[in-house]
């Protein structure tokens, strides 16, 4: 600096000056530059990636909003149905012979499988709606419902709940909830637009031809308040969670109380052969929080049969 001497200290400060405010120009230059750069390549793409995520949850939310209601009125239908059987199983109104089931007499078995296939067909609605976005960046509330909405449908076909090991065997053959016969079912109670039918067109149709959905029938059919009776087990299981959908997404009029969900349980659902078969349902499903009353009062913890 010995050059910068040989001027007057005015022009000494001046010069200072000037090297100071080139030095902060040039820094203020590439820190711009920086800033620009970093907000072109991340905060532009931090943005997109909240609007993708806004975007996609919207219309998660509105396509679910399209198959949630109809589905809690079928589940509540289906749940009205259960509990009625609950109370007068062993009067075997629902065990009526082929020969009977397009006969008034056989109205009580006829619309025990209309709403359980109702039920189904809201199902596959849901699952299709929950599908169709991206469901990786859904809301934590939209997740659960999923849990729910698989956890309802694997019910009839999971292989914990089927397994001889805990308690209750099944053959193959003879086994209509398996996923595809599901599907096949789900097909017969579409009208050609896809709409559901109608309880009086689901009358008709079974007159003319019911060969499709005969193991349904038998199932319904061949259910009886016996511990080693496998439909019995499953319906039952269904049942209690189908309950429990209903209290977190129904109405008021849907809640059923805990003092009421227990006495269920103690006078009428408490002789299971399937409890460690459930609690692996359960386990694996990750739905152990959603199901604490039943794990609590089926005592599933202590994996008896």
């Amino acid at each position: 600096m010995e050059w910068l001497k040989s001027f007057s200290d005015s022009a000494q400060t001046a010069i200072i000056a000037g090297i100071i405010s080139a030095v902060v120009s040039i820094t203020m230059f590439i820190l711009k530059g920086c800033w620009d750069w970093f907000q072109e390549k991340y905060m532009l793409r931090y943005k997109l990636k909240k609007e993708y995520t806004f975007n996609q949850r919207m219309h998660i939310k509105e396509s679910l909003a399209k198959s949630k209601t109809p589905l809690i009125q079928a589940s509540e239908e289906l749940n009205s149905r259960l509990k009625n059987f609950s109370k007068n199983i062993d009067k075997n109104w629902h065990d009526i012979s082929e020969d009977m089931w397009t006969k008034p007499d056989a109205y009580y078995l006829v619309s025990f499988v209309y709403r359980l296939l109702a039920f189904f067909y809201w199902l596959e609605k849901a699952e299709s709606d929950i599908y169709s976005f991206d469901f990786s960046v859904a809301a934590k509330e939209e997740k659960v419902y999923l849990k729910y909405v698989q956890s309802l449908r694997n019910f009839f076909y999971d292989c914990d709940l089927l397994n001889p090991e805990f308690g209750i065997e099944y053959f193959e053959k003879d086994y209509p909830f398996f996923k595809n016969f599901i599907n096949k079912y789900v097909s017969y109670m579409k009208n050609q637009d896809g709409s559901l039918i109608s309880y009086e067109q689901f009358e008709k149709k079974i007159a003319e031809n019911h060969e499709m959905i005969k193991p349904v029938f038998g199932y319904i059919s061949k259910i009886r308040k016996e511990r080693s009776n496998q439909n019995y087990n499953i319906i039952i299981s269904f049942h209690l969670f189908l309950m429990l959908f209903l209290n977190k997404y129904g109405l008021d009029y849907h809640y059923t109380r805990r003092e009421k969900f227990r006495k269920l349980i103690t006078d009428r659902y408490n002789d299971l052969r399937i409890k460690k078969g459930l609690m692996n349902f359960f386990e694996r499903n990750k739905i152990v929080d959603e199901v604490e009353w039943i794990i609590t009062d089926l005592s599933l913890r202590d994996n008896s049969n």
